[in-house]
């Protein structure tokens, strides 16, 4: 608890640097608790809920990602190591899919930061191994991934034909594209599956940094126009709760800055609400909803040269 209290004072010294801290009065009920911390300092790993489990994976280290994969029991606050990733990854997607496996797919591998991985590993709970499955049709780093009926989604990032999303049937083990692009590309989104469509939250497009929001209607397989964020953001952790969007924290592009707030949609109509803010500001971390609760899992508290200085391992647990 120490060298969490450490790593947690060190993020918020870096976000003040950055004057990232405001007051925003709470409009809907719920607090914040903080859990048992993930044990390693990273930030720009993933995570992935499967019921009342959250499974976190990669994330940034000083010199290469990293492969740590591990799982955290939501209502028993612990966590369980499982095998590592077969390649140390960050910027990557992460989600769960019908069949019970896990996905992670692209990100940058290894030291290779110029080049966007295209590979889709699934791993095996059963066998607990790692499976390399079959390659997204380009390289693409810094997207988001959500899974729907079966179905993955990977929107947004940076590689060759961003605007583009790709689509992995999990149960025909296949790679398809979406006739309708992203109408905004960006990179650092957030992308989560609510109401039977997929939203891309905000991110960093070539002017800055976006509040915008869109929404995949997936059975017309159109995009449409979202309520916007109250701010822009990009980096921020984004999890689905009992049909509630909420987006915490992320970043600021001029001036760089780290934010705490905290912002909760109902996918089935209404705009944002404010919620009880983050203890500290983070950017960043890897984030899902699961056991009734939004878990937000490390992030760094400084943007920009100081993300890989101010990572932290703390577990908060906003609980509506």
């Amino acid at each position: 608890m120490v060298a969490a209290l450490t790593k947690l004072r060190s993020a918020f010294l870096g976000s003040v640097l950055f004057g990232a801290i405001f007051t925003v009065a709470p409009a809907m009920a719920g607090s914040w608790s903080e859990g048992a911390p993930i044990g390693e300092a990273r930030a720009f790993g993933a995570a992935a809920a499967q019921g009342e489990t959250i499974y976190v994976a990669g994330g940034a280290g000083l010199k290469e990602p990293v492969a740590d994969f591990a799982a955290y029991d939501v209502l028993g606050d612990i966590w369980r190591p499982l095998p590592t990733m077969p390649i140390g990854r960050q910027g990557f997607g992460m989600a769960t899919a019908l069949d019970g496996g896990v996905y992670v797919a692209g990100g940058y591998a290894g030291e290779d930061f110029d080049t966007p991985s295209s590979e889709l590993w699934r791993y095996d709970m059963a066998n607990a191994v790692w499976v390399r499955m079959a390659d997204m049709p380009a390289g693409r780093a810094r997207h988001g991934m959500a899974s729907l009926d079966g179905k993955l989604y990977v929107v947004g990032g940076e590689g060759p034909n961003a605007s583009r999303v790709f689509v992995y049937d999990t149960f025909q083990a296949a790679w398809s594209e979406l006739g309708a692009d992203l109408p905004a590309p960006r990179k650092d989104l957030g992308v989560v599956a609510a109401a039977g469509n997929i939203y891309a939250l905000g991110g960093r497009t070539g002017n800055g940094v976006t509040a915008q929001v869109h929404m995949l209607d997936v059975a017309a397989g159109r995009w449409r126009q979202g309520t916007a964020l109250p701010s822009p953001r990009a980096d921020a952790a984004v999890g689905v709760v009992a049909g509630n969007i909420h987006l915490a924290g992320g970043r600021s592009n001029d001036p760089m800055r780290t934010f705490s707030e905290h912002y909760v949609l109902d996918a089935s109509g209404g705009g944002w609400r404010t919620a009880e803010p983050l203890p500290l500001p983070r950017l960043g971390a890897a984030s899902a909803g699961s056991g009734g609760a939004f878990v937000i899992v490390g992030g760094s508290g400084g943007a920009g040269v100081f993300s890989l200085f101010t990572t932290s391992d703390v577990v908060d647990i906003y609980k509506p």
